[in-house]
């Protein structure tokens, strides 16, 4: 220590108490320490004690550390703030000739100058009494005190740091014990340190099996080769990890440094099971890898569910085809025949309703009705069209009513009553005819409800692949009140061991603090659970704003991780439109998890070139409409490929990073509710979503 700081040009980050007793030592008018060059001295606080007395002694002083870093010959930098985030942000941005002492290993610092202090008077007082023996003897002995006091204080420091890294590591081992998800850690020696209880019953290894060997292949593979931990701590090189992995690897887009892949291992159950892997490195202090974590997920049900629903979208596909292929044919027949008129009215696939134009009663159905509403045609014949449907329609009345001569209407997705009161959704073409001498309309109704479940089940795997990706940003949310209660928890601990009484004052402060972070805690799982939930084609009076307000709850967070400004210019006095909250949070969360990852793929390919990454959403009324416009400064959009976005399963993403199904899914909804869609995009500029509703009063 001594011959770092007596070569050394110094400045201290820091300048509080500890910070003004070094500048005493050193600096003071009868101070009979090491000559030591201190240069600067930098802290938040203008009032700190170091600080001031350093400006007084003519040393060089700042509110900001970095202005340090222009300081002539400056070698070393010695941080005392006790701040973790501050001595990481010194570590990252101080100039590479500059060595760093951080505030723990200043206390070696402090010992040191202490010492030399006492060392150098001792020197002083034997040489004034060089003859006096019993002097000599009492000096030593004050030396010899003021080591034993340094050293029993250092070892109560040291004694505390190692209880405390005691009370972590059981914390940890807890942590990850109770954890539901399959997890494991290995050390740098490749000897797992954990094996959790989840991963005991996903591979049938107990935990005494496995930790404390480096046998952590052992459940998955049938002979030893690394598991995607080792490439962590070995640091392979990629070449190598395709070696074992192929293309089914890429680097976690949330965590750094941390690798994922998805892959099939025949040893574990009884059929063997798909397993969703993540592992990430665990650092020291010194920001070296000391080991690694890795979690596993079983997916073996969503890709046999991935696998039953593109079975299931192919024979639809085969259905489709089927009876367009049979209305072909109808068709052809009434062209050729008015005689087969009644075979063929019938015999058609779907219900054909015949009813009067003015009042919808109905005259006359085909046998596909009587099947599909499950009622006899006495019965349908007793009743209006508007009977069958289960809620009020004005929308449909209305349009029914202005149908004229040789008029066609198109009315998707209402939902009709079987007998028993059963509800489905159809969707219904209505035409203006003349039947046996009078205004009639004929409606023919689609039995959609399968594939409206079907869909449905897409949008509900979408909004949970979405939860997924938005983990993080939920634990951050969720981890804030946490830590608040668990900083009262302290209080009231030290407190309590104390024998100390808490004043009815501090009681009310810490449980107004707990209650409003647990408010803010069930906020956030509260809104997870009602985006998670199955939602329905339903209709209400919505403030579109509303959504698009609710789509940062849940990203904020990852948003910000990603660098990404937001901009958002909400009119609040636009009309309202009929729609579902939940469905449209779905679109817009779509939209911004590709602008997301549009910029992302962006700034990987432009590397430090300088470029704004911004997120602009705008609300605003035209021409009657309700408009949202969601613009990206990301990478942009081809145009051999932009007329092409919102087909089914079309993704310009790797594999597996991307279903194709998000614009397709938010296509859908939109439409849904009477609205469009329009994209405009320029390569390496951005890209531009413009939405429009329908307004109500």
């Amino acid at each position: 220590m001594r011959e770092i700081l007596q070569h050394s040009n110094i400045a201290i980050v820091g300048g509080g108490r500890v910070c003004k007793a070094i500048l005493e030592i050193v600096l003071g008018e009868n101070t009979i320490g090491p000559k030591l060059n201190f240069l600067g001295v930098a802290d938040i606080d203008d009032k700190a004690e170091g600080l001031i007395y350093a400006r007084e002694k003519g040393v060089f002083t700042t509110l900001d550390y970095k202005d340090l870093y222009e300081i002539k010959g400056l070698n070393l930098i010695i941080e005392l703030t006790g701040d973790n985030t501050v001595l990481e942000e010194l570590k990252e941005t101080k100039p590479a000739r500059v060595r760093l002492i951080d505030h723990f290993e200043a206390m070696s610092v402090w010992d040191f100058l202490q010492i030399e202090e006492e060392r150098v008077r001792i020197k002083r007082e034997l040489r004034k009494h060089v003859s006096e023996p019993k002097k000599i003897e009492k000096e030593f002995e004050l030396f010899s005190q003021q080591l034993t006091r340094i050293v029993e204080e250092r070892t109560r420091h040291l004694q505390s740091v190692e209880r405390e890294l005691v009370e972590r590591e059981r914390t940890l081992s807890q942590i990850i014990q109770g954890n539901t998800i399959p997890t494991f850690v290995i050390n740098k020696d490749h000897v797992v340190t954990h094996w959790n209880k989840a991963c005991e019953k996903l591979t049938g290894y107990e935990a005494e099996e496995i930790v404390g060997t480096n046998k952590q292949w052992l459940p998955f593979r049938p002979e030893k080769r690394p598991v995607m931990a080792d490439v962590i701590v070995d640091k392979m090189e990629e070449n190598e990890i395709k070696r074992y992995y192929g293309d089914r690897w890429r680097k976690s887009a949330l965590i750094e440094g941390a690798y994922e892949a998805e892959d099939f291992f025949p040893n574990i159950g009884q059929r063997g099971r798909w397993l969703f892997f993540t592992a990430a490195p665990i650092k020291g202090a010194d920001g070296k890898t000391v080991g690694s974590i890795e979690t596993l997920w079983d997916t073996t049900e969503r890709k046999e569910a991935q696998e039953a629903l593109q079975r299931a979208h192919e024979e639809l596909e085969t259905t489709v085809e089927e009876r367009t292929a049979e209305l072909r044919k109808v068709n052809e027949e009434l062209r050729r025949s008015e005689e087969k008129y009644k075979t063929l009215f019938d015999s058609a696939p779907n219900p054909i309703f015949i009813m009067d134009g003015r009042t919808f009663q109905i005259i006359d159905v085909n046998a596909t009705a009587l099947d599909c509403y499950q009622q006899s045609k006495e019965e349908l014949l007793k009743m209006t069209f508007l009977d069958l449907l289960f809620e009020q329609d004005r929308d449909l009345e209305e349009g029914l009513k202005r149908l004229t001569d040789h008029q066609c209407g198109f009315y998707p997705r209402r939902r009709h009553l079987r007998k028993e009161g059963q509800p489905f959704y159809v969707n219904i073409v209505a035409c203006h005819a003349r039947h046996m001498g009078m205004d009639c309309l004929i409606a023919t109704t689609t039995d959609i409800n399968e594939s409206v479940e079907k869909e449905a089940q897409l949008i509900q795997a979408s909004k949970l692949a979405t939860l997924g990706t938005l983990a993080s940003g939920m634990a951050h949310e969720i981890t804030q009140p946490l830590n608040v209660i668990q900083v009262a928890s302290d209080f009231f601990l030290k407190k309590i061991k104390k024998g100390e009484e808490v004043s009815n004052d501090e009681l009310r402060t810490m449980a107004e603090e707990i209650g409003s972070q647990l408010d803010r805690a069930s906020k956030v799982i509260k809104h997870m659970r009602d985006f998670a939930r199955q939602s329905d084609i339903t209709r209400t009076r919505l403030q579109i704003n509303e959504p698009i307000e609710d789509v940062f709850k849940v990203m904020g967070q990852q948003l910000r991780v990603h660098q990404i400004e937001i901009e958002l210019d909400l009119d609040p006095h636009l009309p309202y439109i009929m729609a579902d909250h939940n469905r449209l949070e779905q679109v817009f969360i779509n939209l911004v998890t590709n602008a997301m990852y549009a910029m992302d793929d962006k700034g990987l390919r432009w590397g430090d070139k300088k470029w704004q990454r911004l997120l602009k959403i705008r609300s605003f009324l035209a021409d009657g409409q309700v408009v949202v416009t969601v613009s990206d400064t990301g990478k942009g959009i081809p145009k051999e490929t932009i007329d092409r976005i919102f087909e089914p399963f079309f993704t310009t993403r790797k594999a597996g990073q991307g279903t194709g199904l998000g614009m397709s899914i938010s296509y859908r909804i939109i439409s849904d509710y009477g609205g469009t869609i329009e994209v405009e995009s320029e390569v390496d500029k951005g890209t531009t979503f413009t939405l429009r509703f329908p307004g109500v009063e």
